[in-house]
């Protein structure tokens, strides 16, 4: 999916050439697995990388979206997955919890 960002820059973000930091399970046999949420990253020269979550559906006649995302939002999204990313953002308590044997912040 590309999409057009209008801002400081015209950017264009494209699920085909940016960056998938996280790409959700799909399996069209399981309800489960027909929807979801990836994390792309689009680089751009000069500037700060802009993060977005694109959301699909493999269900027929539902629209693909979008949106983008602050950094310590993309931060959280993959915090909640088990991922941690240092270069991304803040996630010195995710780091903490890991350092006393918590592996994935769900458990709690």
């Amino acid at each position: 999916m590309e999409m057009t960002v209008h801002e400081k820059s015209n950017s264009t973000l494209d699920t085909n050439r940016d960056t998938c930091l996280f790409r959700a399970q799909r399996d069209p046999g399981l309800a489960a697995f027909s929807r979801g949420k990836d994390l792309y990253l689009h680089s751009r020269k000069g500037l700060s990388p802009l993060y977005y979550l694109h959301r699909w559906s493999i269900q027929p006649g539902e629209k693909e979206s979008i949106s983008l995302i602050s950094p310590v939002m993309a931060s959280r999204f993959l915090e909640e997955r088990g991922i941690l990313c240092t270069d991304l953002a803040d996630q010195r308590g995710a780091a903490i919890l890991q350092s006393w044997g918590y592996g994935i912040l769900e458990e709690f």
